[in-house]
């Protein structure tokens, strides 16, 4: 691509860069209309390299650094595959320990991206003068109570069993580093049961704003793709289970267990970005592309944890026809999945062994040999996998992050906000903004998904047919 001149580049206040930073190119036709667009990630980080030559058995500690919004799922797959490079089976309370972690890490994570991050898009009114955290607190202060009481019963979960609330600790190799007692499990059970009306009253509310969003934005990118999710049979789940991926109109497609991945899934580098665009190799590189996180997990699901999300994901149904594909309908399955979440953790909360003392069995380190596994992060499907040698150093990592699997996606939702425009309206603020909107649908997590004050930095170019770019627009 060809460098423009100063004179060709148009740019706005600059904003502060900071971890997540994204960029969108926005290609020309010979007519000097938008005909493809591309969401870039531009921040290089390469842990996967940082991670080669360090002992594998650090990985869940190492690879948690990789996100200050999602840690607690980076840790979970990492521990998970550094179980399998061993062979590990870990005790059934080691197992429910970690699950609840997990669940109550998600939680949290999608409060967090309801109410601060894309809320703000939708719960003040197109009228808003401030479209941030700020503006939903001076509008609804009833919600930012909603929003804080949920993110701080999750993070306290959290801390009590994985020992931080940020980068936990508790989770190694052969389950866990210390149980809970019987008054850390009443804590605890007291904080999943106190979250649940909470989390039904948002999903009341996402299911509402979600309604507004589809009669405002009609076809909004709603083209079918495939959907893919780790699920447990056809339960939801997020913690284990196999890979399922259904076809565009919702036949089962492929099932696989996670460590077959690299036989079915390929990752395409992009130019001028860090992120891979994975497909499905039985299906190429264009047809191959898919979709995981809430829309594709409620699309594989037939059944939820409790009564409570079972019954909302029966109305969802009946106002999305199954499958879903418009991804303004992520924010109201983001919703049905955080009372799924709760629900899960009173249930096995719940359960008399999971304050037993038996969470940990003997590693023996004498046969590493490769360990991969998955989790459903809040995202989408987190895979890691990794290969050691026999004294333990990671010679391979690679991780497969929600938000890479989402590249398709997340192009497609750009180019249909924007596919015909002329220059001045592709940069218009109104553009950027329905732009952004499908961007803040998918939660991505740039290393990850870091907005300030609930607003996310967004550099726009647009670039003609000859390849040059005569335009750049940076967005706060």
């Amino acid at each position: 691509m060809k460098e423009a001149t100063m004179s060709e580049i148009i740019t706005l206040p600059a904003v502060k860069r900071i971890e997540g930073h994204g960029r969108v190119s926005l290609f020309l036709d010979d007519a000097g209309l938008v005909s493809d667009a591309h969401f870039e990630v531009v921040e290089f980080r390469g842990f996967e390299k940082m991670l080669e030559g360090r002992m594998v058995w650090e990985m869940p500690l190492i690879t948690s650094r990789i996100c200050g919004v999602c840690p607690v799922s980076h840790h979970m797959a990492a521990v998970k595959a550094v179980d399998a490079l061993y062979h590990v089976e870990i005790p059934r309370a080691a197992h429910m320990l970690r699950e609840v972690m997990h669940l109550g890490g998600f939680a949290q994570d999608h409060a967090l991206h309801f109410f601060f991050l894309a809320g703000p898009d939708f719960l003040t009114g197109d009228g808003a003068a401030s479209r941030d955290i700020l503006g939903v607190i001076e509008a609804r202060p009833d919600l930012a109570r909603q929003a804080i009481a949920l993110r701080r019963a999750g993070q306290r979960i959290v801390e009590v069993i994985g020992g931080r609330t940020s980068h936990p600790v508790a989770c190694i190799p052969g389950g866990m580093s210390r149980g809970i007692d019987a008054e850390q499990r009443a804590e605890l059970l007291g904080l999943a049961k106190g979250m649940l009306a909470d989390a039904v009253s948002a999903c009341g509310l996402a299911a509402a704003s979600t309604a507004r969003l589809v009669d405002k934005y009609p076809g909004y990118s709603d083209r079918p793709v495939y959907n893919m999710a780790q699920v447990r049979g056809s339960e939801f789940s997020i913690y284990d289970g196999s890979i399922h991926v259904i076809s565009p109109d919702g036949a089962p497609a492929m099932q696989f267990d996670v460590a077959e991945y690299a036989a079915h899934i390929a990752e395409e580098h992009l130019e001028g970005s860090y992120a891979n665009k994975p497909y499905l190799k039985a299906f190429g590189t264009q047809e191959g592309s898919y979709r995981v996180g809430p829309l594709a997990r409620l699309n594989i699901v037939d059944s939820m944890p409790g009564p409570l999300s079972q019954g909302l994901l029966e109305e969802y149904r009946q106002a999305y026809p199954r499958p879903v594909h418009a991804v303004l309908a992520f924010h109201h399955a983001r919703m049905i999945e955080l009372v799924a979440a709760v629900e899960q953790m009173i249930t096995l909360l719940e359960d008399d062994e999971i304050t037993s003392s038996h969470v940990r069995v003997k590693v023996d380190r004498g046969d590493p040999g490769v360990g991969i596994a998955a989790v459903e992060a809040p995202r989408g499907t987190l895979i890691h996998h990794y290969e050691a040698d026999p004294v333990g150093k990671v010679t391979r990592a690679n991780l497969i992050v929600a938000t890479t699997h989402n590249v398709a996606s997340l192009d497609r939702a750009v180019l249909d906000s924007v596919r015909g425009a002329a220059r001045d309206d592709a940069l218009a603020e109104e553009t950027i903004r329905h732009m952004e909107l499908g961007i803040r649908a998918h939660d991505p997590c740039l290393s990850c998904a870091t907005h300030e004050i609930g607003r996310m930095p967004l550099a726009v170019s647009l670039v003609d047919s000859g390849g040059t770019v005569i335009a750049e627009r940076v967005v706060s």
